[in-house]
């Protein structure tokens, strides 16, 4: 009797085992959600009409494809875009958020991230929320509007990172990493000293600023023009 018991008890273990290292994916076709409470491993959404809202849970990793989009309003997980789909993120814990391959990603709200990310003709738009960096390559284009950016700004190839806001400035010596540093205020009023980490970001950089600004100079110039 205590062999046998011995060996169910073996198999209840072995088992417990197996289920824990099995990944867990989920693929979304249609749309639906994930809810808190949920864990997932891999999840891929498809189709031009699929919206997935992720309320809460976790994953690994989550990809949208074709034109389908995810709402992530809160839980953890890293998200990608691909091919022409989006991801807007207002709120939750992430390990990081791309856009790629003519994907679009708007992070904003009370949303955190280790970086935002774009590439391949993908658009990053930040608009709140906070961030470690920003990374932009491979024709990728990150528009930074609002919120903090705590670390670093990388860009190279044919990419572009666009920081709106007033008095706005960046050198191409000094900071952390010696390629330089992007000061000012974004459009929400937020100051930013941000360190550029390789020596092709200065050049990837346009400082644009906020519409008030524009129309400030446009007044003067037009004051000078009448002046003479």
């Amino acid at each position: 009797m205590e062999t046998r018991i011995y060996v169910i008890m073996t198999g209840v273990v072995l088992l417990a085992v197996c289920s824990t290292v099995q990944a867990v994916n989920k693929d979304f076709y249609s749309s639906g959600q994930i809810l808190p409470g949920e864990s997932w491993d891999i999840v891929n959404i498809y189709n031009d009409d699929t919206v997935v809202d992720m309320l809460g849970g976790s994953a690994d990793y989550i990809s949208t494809f074709d034109a389908s989009s995810l709402n992530v309003v809160d839980g953890y997980a890293q998200v990608g875009a691909f091919d022409y789909s989006s991801i807007n993120i207002s709120g939750g814990i992430l390990s990081g958020a791309e856009a790629s391959n003519y994907a679009t990603v708007d992070f904003n709200g009370d949303a955190t991230s280790a970086f935002l990310g774009a590439s391949q003709f993908g658009v990053a738009n930040m608009t709140g929320g906070t961030l470690d960096r920003i990374s932009a390559v491979d024709s990728g284009i990150v528009n930074l509007f609002a919120g903090n950016v705590l670390e670093r700004l990388w860009a190279s190839d044919s990419s572009v990172i666009n920081i709106y806001g007033y008095d706005l400035m960046k050198s191409d010596s000094g900071g952390t990493y010696g390629y330089g540093v992007v000061t000012g205020f974004l459009t929400d009023d937020t100051y930013i000293s941000v360190d550029l980490s390789n020596p092709e970001a200065y050049e990837h950089i346009n400082l644009i600023p906020e519409p008030c600004t524009l129309a400030l100079v446009a007044m003067g110039l037009l004051l000078l023009r009448r002046k003479r």
